[in-house]
């Protein structure tokens, strides 16, 4: 390696992320920054917040942006991918089917690779593992929470995304957009930075 040369982490959970559409991509706005290959996908998505087409049942949403996080963890440790996509559909961009959307194989590979990063060897996956989220103040209607507010068995994800990194990972994040609709809080997106 010659001087200058930034390396970074070894995250093989991080490629199918980067790219197909986004989990949340099918299910609200998502941005992949910081990789060569969000540059050669395009712009980031962007979706207004109005109600999607579908026979979807509907979305309980959370009293809190942390809540909202918490469930939407949990649901993807659980393996159950489509519910934690569906959980934004009140925020789908308009005619769009959330059924459809997130039962597509791009959503659901990008859930499963959601739960590697989580779910390492020796961390207490739910329900016996809790998830938990730091409180978060909201100061309007959409929130960021970082990774590092979010535990997993007294883990913060952040910890557990890395576990295996090599080389420099002061650049690496994953944080949540929450935004609120109609008086709940959801997860509309995340922010993956490598």
């Amino acid at each position: 390696m010659t001087a200058g040369t930034t390396v970074r982490p070894a995250t093989r959970w991080l490629l199918p992320l980067v790219p197909p559409m986004m989990l949340l991509a099918a299910c609200g706005p998502a941005r992949v920054a910081g990789s060569a290959s969000a540059a050669a996908g395009g712009p980031a998505t962007s979706a207004s917040a109005t109600a999607p087409s579908s026979s979807a049942p509907a979305a309980s949403g959370a009293e809190t942006p942390g809540a909202a996080v918490e469930q939407w963890v949990t649901q993807i440790l659980e393996e159950k991918y489509t519910e934690a996509c569906l959980s934004s559909a009140p925020l789908l961009p308009a005619g769009k089917d959330a059924e459809s959307l997130c039962k597509s194989p791009k959503a659901v590979a990008s859930a499963k690779s959601l739960r590697e990063a989580w779910a390492k060897p020796g961390v207490d996956l739910p329900p016996q593992g809790k998830v938990e989220v730091a409180a978060v103040p909201a100061k309007g209607d959409k929130v960021t929470v970082p990774d590092t507010a979010v535990k997993l068995d007294g883990r913060t994800l952040r910890d557990l995304e890395l576990v295996g990194a090599t080389g420099d990972t002061g650049s690496f994040s994953l944080s949540f957009t929450v935004q609120k609709h109609a008086g709940a809080w959801y997860v509309t997106g995340f922010d993956l930075k490598a």
